[in-house]
C-alpha cells in the first residue's frame, strides 16, 4: 500500500464513520461503501497459484496438498500433477460456479496473458476459466507479452494507453449491461502492476484504481460489495531480499473489505463482526468462505471438509466473528508463513 499512497488514502477515508449529513448526500448519488483493513490477513504459500487456489476453491495446491497433508481437490485428476488435465476432465467445483447456480453472471479478467494461477488442475486453464465472461487476450499480443511484464518495470502500455485502462473499462461495461437488465455479477480481476520489485507500475496504477474505486461507490456502492487484495507480498527483489521487513511484507498482504453503509445499517451484526475481524487473523481460506457465506447468509456456509486432513484447518468467514484466540494452523497458515500476531 504504501506504493499507492492515493488509493490508500481513499479507503482510509472510507473507514470513517459516516456523519449524517454526508450520509444523506452519498445516498442521493446512489450509494457509500464503509472500508475494513483486514491487518492481520495472511499468505499460505509463497506465490500466486498456492493463494489463489484457495481463494476461489476452498482447497489448495497439489504443493501445499503434499506438504501439509490438504484435502483432495476434485478437480485434481491423479496422475496429473506437473501438467494441465486433458479436456475430458470436467469439474464444477469453483466459486464462480457457486453464483452462477445462485443467478449471477461472472467475469474473470487479468492484463496479462499467463494467468499462472492452475497449472495444476482443469478447468481453470489460463485462456478457458469457467466463467461466463473473460478478458485476457489483448495482453497475449507478442508486443506485449514478450517481455514477461509481470517480472520487471518495463512499458505496459496496449493502444497508446495504460493496461490497467483497458481492464477498467471492460469491468465497468460487463457491471453496467448485466446490472441495467436487473442481473447480478461476481467479477474477479486481477492486475499485475504490483508483481515487479521497483513499485513503479504500482504507482502508475494508483490514481487510476483510486478514480476507478471512486466510479464503481457511486454507480453500485448501493448495492455492491468489493474486496480489494494482494494475493502476496513482493517475493524478490531490493525491497524483499535488502530489508529485513521483507518476510514480513510478503506474508501480511493488503486485504480491504468494503461494503454498503446501507446494507451494514440492515445488518448491524455484520458490521460489528468486520469490525472485530480486522484484528483477527485470516488467510485466503477465509475469503472462499466468506464469498461463500454472502451466498448463504444468515445460514453457515459450506465449505469443504478438513477433519480427515493432517493440518487441523478450519476456514471462517469475516461476516461472523473469528475467535481471537485462532491459530496459524486454523486458519490455514502453513509453518513458514505463519507471522502469528507479533507487530
Amino acid at each position: 500500500s504504501d506504493g499507492m499512497p492515493v488509493t490508500r488514502a481513499l479507503l482510509q477515508q472510507w473507514s470513517k464513520p459516516a456523519k449524517a449529513s454526508e450520509g444523506a448526500a452519498e445516498a442521493s448519488q446512489g450509494g457509500d461503501w464503509q472500508s475494513f483493513r483486514s491487518e492481520h490477513f495472511s499468505v499460505v504459500g509463497s506465490n500466486s497459484p498456492r493463494n489463489q487456489f484457495p481463494m476461489l476453491s476452498g482447497y489448495t495446491s497439489l504443493e501445499w496438498a503434499r506438504d501439509h497433508g490438504g484435502a483432495r481437490h476434485p478437480c485434481i485428476v491423479p496422475g496429473f500433477p506437473e501438467v494441465r488435465a486433458p479436456r475430458s476432465h470436467s469439474c464444477d467445483e469453483w466459486i464462480f460456479h457457486d453464483y452462477k447456480t445462485a443467478g449471477y453472471a461472472t467475469m474473470f479478467a487479468s492484463n496479462m496473458c499467463d494467468w499462472g494461477v492452475m497449472e495444476e488442475v482443469y478447468p481453470l486453464d489460463t485462456h478457458h476459466p469457467p466463467t461466463d465472461h473473460h478478458l485476457m487476450e489483448p495482453w497475449c499480443r507478442v508486443d506485449f507479452d514478450v517481455d514477461k511484464l509481470y517480472f520487471r518495470p518495463v512499458s505496459r502500455c496496449i493502444g497508446g494507453r495504460p493496461a490497467h485502462a483497458a481492464l477498467m473499462d471492460y469491468e465497468a461495461q460487463f457491471q453496467q449491461v448485466y446490472t441495467a437488465a436487473g442481473g447480478r455479477t461476481l467479477q474477479w480481476s486481477i492486475y499485475l502492476e504490483g508483481h515487479e520489485p521497483s513499485f513503479r507500475s504500482m504507482g502508475e496504477l494508483d490514481a487510476a484504481l483510486a478514480a476507478h474505486l471512486v466510479r464503481l461507490r457511486e454507480s453500485r456502492g448501493a448495492d455492491t460489495a468489493l474486496f480489494l487484495l494482494s494475493d502476496h507480498g513482493i517475493h524478490y527483489g531490493t525491497y524483499y531480499d535488502g530489508a529485513e521487513a521483507g518476510r514480513a511484507e510478503h506474508a501480511r498482504p493488503l486485504f480491504y473489505s468494503l461494503f454498503p453503509r446501507s446494507f451494514l445499517k440492515r445488518h448491524p451484526e455484520i458490521a460489528r463482526a468486520l469490525r472485530v475481524n480486522k484484528r483477527r487473523l485470516t488467510s485466503p481460506f477465509d475469503l472462499h468462505a466468506t464469498l461463500k457465506h454472502m451466498l448463504s447468509y444468515p445460514a453457515a456456509p459450506q465449505t469443504p471438509d478438513w477433519s480427515e486432513a493432517a493440518f487441523r484447518l478450519r476456514p471462517a468467514s469475516i461476516l461472523s466473528p473469528i475467535a481471537p484466540e485462532r491459530t496459524c494452523e486454523e486458519a490455514g497458515i502453513p509453518p513458514a508463513e505463519c507471522m502469528c500476531l507479533v507487530e
